[in-house]
C-alpha cells in the first residue's frame, strides 16, 4: 500500500481537528483510495522501531459524493458532522499506550452526515 503526505481536503481538515488526540510523531497519510490513516511508531517485539497505523478513518462511497457535489456551505455542515462524530469515536476508542493488532478503524456514513 502507498502513502501520501499530501492530502485532500476533507482529510486535511479531519487531520487538523484531531492533531491533539496523537502524539506529534504521529502523521496523517492517506492512500490511493482516499481513506486517511493516522501513522507512527507501533513497537513489536521483534521491531521496537516499526511504523503502522494508529488510526484508519474511510468515508463511504456515498458521503464522498455528497461532499463533492455539495455547495460549499453544505459541504461545510457536512464536514462538520463527519468530524464531530467520527472524531468522537476516535476518542473514545483509541488509546495510545494500548495498541492491538489493528488500527482503530471509523467510516463516514450517511446518517453521520445527516447528524
Amino acid at each position: 500500500m502507498k502513502f501520501r503526505e499530501e492530502l485532500g481536503e476533507f482529510n486535511r481538515q479531519f487531520a487538523a481537528a484531531l492533531r491533539d488526540a496523537f502524539a506529534p510523531e504521529i502523521t496523517p497519510v492517506e492512500d490511493e483510495r482516499g481513506v486517511l490513516y493516522f501513522r507512527g511508531p507501533i513497537p513489536i517485539p521483534n521491531n521496537p522501531r516499526h511504523i503502522g497505523s494508529h488510526v484508519a478513518v474511510s468515508l463511504d462511497e456515498d458521503v464522498q459524493a455528497a461532499l463533492d457535489r455539495a455547495s460549499p456551505s453544505e459541504r461545510a455542515e457536512m464536514t462538520e458532522n463527519l468530524i464531530e462524530s467520527l472524531g468522537g469515536q476516535i476518542r473514545a476508542q483509541y488509546n495510545p499506550h494500548k495498541h492491538g493488532e489493528f488500527a482503530v478503524s471509523v467510516s463516514g456514513t450517511m446518517s453521520v452526515v445527516r447528524g
